[in-house]
């Protein structure tokens, strides 16, 4: 049984987390039993983001143009497969959604130099929580005397987008010695462009959530408790998963 496994977690990654806040019992499938299992719509639709962004940073300062944003959505959309999204109609919806949001955010970028970083993984031995971990920068621009920093997601909710805040600051503070100017993550689907300025506190703060992510992924009774029904349709470890005991539990009480 899922909720009475031991966990120890020696690795932190910033998708094991994202796949924790999603779904505990999906992250349990996927990185701790290592169930084997296709490519959702939402993991598809991020890997073309993420080859759109790094694809138009790549060429000359003069030449990143929205007819280049557009090209480069056409080119890594055209590989996706109906069949990983639920109809037709949401296929074309993400399509139009993501087409804008690039368009819009890489479009507004044209002026701007090289990228610090550009879709570069770092790791990191967290003394704090005894574990190493690692995070991906999708892009970082120097900016006077600190640096901004960019997330592209397809989508995010408020816990995702406070991961990525807290990890982003840890990153910066402990692996290069700077606090960020401002973090920004941008959510694809729904236009939206979420800013944060990191201050003197927010180090502090951010080793203390990681400290308390660490603990919820090692107690797995409590997977029971923090499961997220909105993510089961599109799941492929349904046929497996144990969320159903709870799920009565949960509707006998709110009935």
């Amino acid at each position: 049984m899922v909720k009475n496994t031991q966990i120890s977690v020696q690795t932190i990654t910033d998708q094991h987390l994202t796949d924790f806040i999603r779904c505990p019992y999906r992250f349990y499938y996927t990185h701790i039993e290592k169930k084997k299992h296709p490519f959702g719509w939402r993991q598809a639709i991020q890997h073309v983001v993420n080859r759109v962004v790094y694809s138009y940073y790549q060429y000359p300062l003069g030449h990143r143009t929205p007819a280049k944003v557009l090209a480069l959505i056409e080119k890594y959309w055209s590989k996706l497969e109906l069949r990983m999204f639920d109809n037709k109609l949401q296929f074309y919806m993400a399509a139009a959604a993501i087409t804008d949001g690039l368009m819009k955010n890489l479009s507004s970028d044209s002026n701007v130099e090289q990228p610090l970083f550009l879709y570069e993984k770092f790791s990191l031995n967290v003394k704090e929580v005894d574990a190493d971990l690692s995070l991906t920068f999708d892009v970082a621009e120097w900016e006077n005397s600190s640096f901004i920093v960019k997330k592209y997601l397809v989508d995010a909710d408020e816990q995702m987008l406070k991961l990525y805040f807290h990890l982003i600051v840890i990153f910066s503070e402990k692996v290069f010695g700077i606090r960020p100017e401002r973090i920004e993550v941008i959510t694809l689907m729904d236009g939206q462009k979420h800013i944060f300025t990191p201050d003197e506190y927010s180090l502090e703060n951010g080793i203390s959530y990681l400290q308390l992510m660490k603990n919820l992924i090692e107690d797995s009774q409590r997977m029971t408790e923090l499961y997220n029904t909105n993510e089961c349709p599109s799941c492929p470890f349904l046929e497996v998963c144990e969320k159903d005991e709870q799920t009565d539990k949960k509707n006998k009480y709110l009935s």
